[in-house]
C-alpha cells in the first residue's frame, strides 16, 4: 500500500509533485470519460475493450494540453495524494447562489382596515 506525499517531500520537490498530480488529474478525467462508453463501442471484431481504449486515449494526449486540476480535486490514487487530503473527498458546501430574499409587506394596520371594511360591507363583524 502506497503512502500519501508527505509535507516535507512535497515542499522539497514541489514542481515535480505538482506536475505528477496534474498528469494524474488528466488521466483520471480521460479514464472516467472512457468508462461512459463501456459496452457501447464496437469494431469489426466485436466489443472494444474499455481498458485498451483508456490506454490508447491516454497516450494520444500531448502534455501541452493537460488541464490544471481544481484546488478541491483529490486523486483517487493514494500515491499522488498530499498528506492533508482525504479519500473520498468530502463535498464542499457552497453558500447561497442567488440574491437574499427580502420579504416586504404593507403595514399591518392598512391590511387590518381593509379587512374590517370588507367585513362591514358583507355584514360580518369579528
Amino acid at each position: 500500500m502506497s503512502m500519501a506525499i508527505q509535507q516535507q517531500e512535497y515542499l522539497d520537490l514541489k514542481e515535480y509533485w505538482d506536475f505528477q498530480r496534474k498528469k494524474e488529474y488528466n488521466k483520471e478525467r480521460i479514464f472516467a470519460m472512457a468508462d461512459k462508453f463501456s459496452g457501447r463501442i464496437y469494431n469489426d471484431f466485436g466489443p472494444v475493450s474499455i481498458e485498451q481504449m483508456k490506454e490508447m486515449l491516454w497516450t494520444k494526449i500531448p502534455m501541452e494540453e493537460y488541464e490544471e486540476p481544481p484546488a478541491s480535486w483529490v486523486p483517487e490514487n493514494e500515491k499522488y495524494r498530499l498528506w492533508n487530503e482525504e479519500w473520498p473527498p468530502k463535498p464542499k458546501l457552497e453558500g447561497p447562489k442567488g440574491r437574499p430574499v427580502v420579504l416586504r409587506a404593507r403595514e399591518t394596520k392598512e391590511w387590518q382596515e381593509a379587512f374590517d371594511e370588507m367585513d362591514e360591507k358583507n355584514g360580518k363583524k369579528i
